[in-house]
């Protein structure tokens, strides 16, 4: 099992989230997502977070507005095959501009936007935009291809 992190990255007003189209990747590219990915070895989940949304955006996160709001198992073919933890946040310093890996862009939080997201993510992201914290099993009949199901569970301290 792999873990990783992604950014729910808000705009001053909580009515905007800083999503990217991905250019490139083995899943997703011309789908929007928050930033985030792999944890390296000797890592925080946080330093990942902050690590990743640098290298994907070019931005800084506030590390004091991190807030963990979810925990979700991807599963691919019934096994798992990444654990997601979700980290609703703001942007420190730093300007948004495209990189090599994305076109960022503010959206509002809307069906629309959440309709531009992976399959699956259009059920939990509106959730985790506004704050509220879950824990989610994903299942997916291939990796991150042919969404099936979601199931949602309380989030605990120990999540």
């Amino acid at each position: 099992m792999k873990i990783a992190t992604l950014g729910i990255v808000m705009g001053d007003t909580d009515t905007r989230i800083l999503l990217g189209e991905k250019k490139k990747g083995e899943i997703g590219v011309g789908v929007l997502s928050g930033p985030g990915g792999k944890l390296d070895p000797g890592e925080t989940l946080e330093e990942c977070l902050i690590r990743e949304t640098r290298e994907e955006l070019e931005v800084e996160l506030d590390p004091a507005s991190l807030d963990l709001t979810a925990r979700i198992d991807f599963y691919a073919a019934e096994e798992i095959d990444f654990r997601v933890y979700v980290y609703r946040c703001r942007i420190l310093s730093g300007e948004v501009h495209e990189t090599a890996d994305m076109i960022p862009g503010w959206y509002p939080l809307t069906d629309e936007t959440f309709n531009r997201t992976y399959e699956s993510d259009s059920h939990w992201l509106p959730l985790a935009a506004r704050g509220e914290k879950f824990r989610a099993n994903v299942y997916y009949l291939d990796r991150a291809r042919k969404f099936d199901r979601i199931e949602f569970f309380p989030f605990t301290d120990n999540t």
